[in-house]
């Protein structure tokens, strides 16, 4: 089952559980929260100053159809819609449409904004938005924060990304920054300059900071690869910068979309178990169509053998990953706490996806089942928070877990 057909039947179940009222009220506003995140694409905010390269991106990232800069508009998004067409918002509020892809002729006076629809299917996973920091510096802060309110992900694109771009980015929260790009573009300009190694270079401590990564790319190489010929000419895709920034976007929508969906069932889960039934008959039916595939195998009690492989793979696991996180948190600037949660998050998923695979019926297989799942659950919890304290949290909480399995492990293994 794709991660989009999988999303469906927990947005089906989120709805119902808010109509139905069946979470605390604490609980409610971050529900309905998560369904409109859930039922929108991700939005993908490509932000920078004029002439910055920011069209020409869009361009690479969606080839399907180019789309020529509109020169003057603060804010063009690419959408989804049933058919090519483009409305206009103006000064006054007006809006005026039009149909197909609009050129710079067709632009209004007074436009401030135009929404490009095309019945493209990639456009139903993530938005595109072109954000241009026109006018003084009050009004360019004004649009980053505009921008840092709704931007799932941010592409700042910059040759250089000089002081007073610094300046701008320097006052946007930090769960923005942690799913932010910085793009050099016109990479082969400065590298032919003789000046993109030693800018990247200059760069690397504020970026290590301040963004999730640095991409140079040459733009224009980018789209010639992937629009020229009938196939992506993969080798100057590569060599362009294009291919990792584009994976590095869409694995941070899928990774959006996932922590959504993990969120979504927690609260599901903890709060309206009686929905439950209805998600595993789509299941089941997925199943049976051959969109998913079922257990290879059913449940089966594990032998001691089995089980201390299982439990030797959770420790070192959790060892691994608690001793990684501490000396971090001991460093002089110390992580991020939502890097620090992310990883806790992930490692508890994956201990309890460890030991739901290795199946078992029995009460202590499925006590050390349940203590993981609970983890894992608690975990998420302790995301939504964003704190520092909530990290800490979450370290000790994988401590804790190691220590418990470990008693559990020599009491009942050792017998």
């Amino acid at each position: 089952m794709s991660l989009a057909n999988s999303i469906e039947p927990v947005v089906d179940r989120l709805q119902t559980a808010l109509e139905r009222q069946l979470f605390p009220t604490e609980w409610h506003q971050w529900g309905a929260r998560l369904l409109d995140h859930l039922r929108k694409p991700v939005q993908v905010a490509i932000v920078g100053l004029p002439g910055s390269g920011k069209s020409s991106l869009i361009n690479m990232m969606f080839p399907q159809v180019s789309v020529t800069a509109l020169a003057g508009i603060p804010v063009v998004e690419i959408a989804h819609g049933p058919k090519a067409r483009t409305s206009f918002e103006l000064e006054d509020g007006q809006y005026l449409r039009r149909g197909g892809v609009p050129t710079p002729q067709d632009v209004p006076a007074g436009a401030v904004r135009a929404r490009i629809e095309l019945p493209h299917e990639d456009l139903l996973r993530q938005n595109y938005i072109e954000v241009s920091l026109n006018a003084g510096f009050g009004h360019q802060v004004s649009m980053v924060n505009w921008v840092a309110q709704w931007a799932d992900v941010v592409l700042w694109c910059s040759e250089e990304f000089d002081s007073s771009e610094q300046k701008l980015w320097s006052g946007v929260p930090e769960e923005v920054k942690d799913h932010a790009f910085l793009v050099l573009t016109m990479a082969d300009r400065q590298m032919m300059r003789g000046l993109l190694k030693e800018r990247i270079a200059a760069l690397g401590p504020l970026v290590e900071e301040e963004f999730l990564g640095l991409y140079p790319v040459a733009t224009i190489q980018a789209i010639t690869a992937r629009t020229a010929g009938p196939q992506v000419n993969t080798a100057l895709w590569r060599s362009s910068g294009g291919k990792e920034l584009f994976d590095g976007v869409m694995r941070q929508v899928d990774n959006g979309r996932t922590a959504d969906m993990d969120q979504a069932q927690m609260l599901l889960k903890k709060f309206a178990p009686q929905l439950e039934s209805s998600f595993v008959k789509t299941y089941a039916e997925a199943a049976n169509s051959g969109d998913l595939r079922g257990p290879s195998k059913p449940d089966q009690v594990v032998s001691k053998n089995d089980g201390e492989q299982v439990f030797d793979k959770a420790i070192s696991l959790l060892q691994a990953q608690a001793n990684d996180i501490v000396a971090g948190l001991a460093g002089s600037s110390g992580p991020k706490p939502t890097d620090v949660l992310q990883r806790c998050v992930a490692t508890a998923n994956q201990l309890a996806e460890l030991f739901q695979a290795a199946g078992g019926t029995d009460g202590f297989t499925r006590s050390v089942q349940s203590d993981t799942q609970e983890g894992a659950e608690m975990m998420l919890l302790f995301q939504l928070e964003k704190n520092e304290d909530a990290a800490v949290d979450a370290v000790t909480l994988l401590l804790q877990l190691k220590k418990e399995i470990g008693e559990k492990t020599a009491a009942d293994l050792g017998q």
